[in-house]
């Protein structure tokens, strides 16, 4: 995984699968950036919260279609993602009604997917590496 925001994803975190890898990197470069400009601004900018929004998105019909290439059971896992996309729309609209801080949805964010990797997408990755090593033999 070589790419500017490499340096956004812990070691911990990195699963294996290039592309999993680079989409979860550029998702933390994303959410610090968020951060930053929260910070800046002591508001949340609904443009850059949308853009997240759709970067996870992205990201989560990646890993359904990679799931979908080595005939991985990704029901839970997706049910997993709708229910945090769910729950960030949910806090979003909590930040912007005044009724929740922004740092308490980062973090939320920041939570979420850091235990998402570790607890989803590495047994899933494992499962894309083994079926590509098969498919190599």
């Amino acid at each position: 995984m070589l790419n500017s925001n490499s340096h956004f994803l812990p070691s911990n975190l990195i699963v294996g699968v290039d592309l999993m890898d680079e989409q979860h990197a550029y998702l933390f470069a994303e959410l610090d950036a968020l951060k930053r400009r929260c910070l800046e601004h002591n508001a949340l900018p609904q443009d850059e919260a949308k853009a997240l929004l759709e970067a996870l998105e992205v990201h989560f019909s990646s890993e359904h279609g990679l799931a979908d290439d080595v005939a991985a059971d990704f029901s839970t896992h997706d049910r997993k993602h709708q229910a945090m996309i769910g729950g960030i729309r949910k806090m979003i609209s909590e930040v912007l009604h005044e009724r929740m801080d922004v740092f308490s949805l980062i973090r939320y964010i920041e939570y979420w997917f850091e235990r998402h990797i570790l607890d989803e997408d590495r047994p899933l990755a494992e499962a894309i590496r083994h079926y590509r090593k098969i498919c190599d033999a």
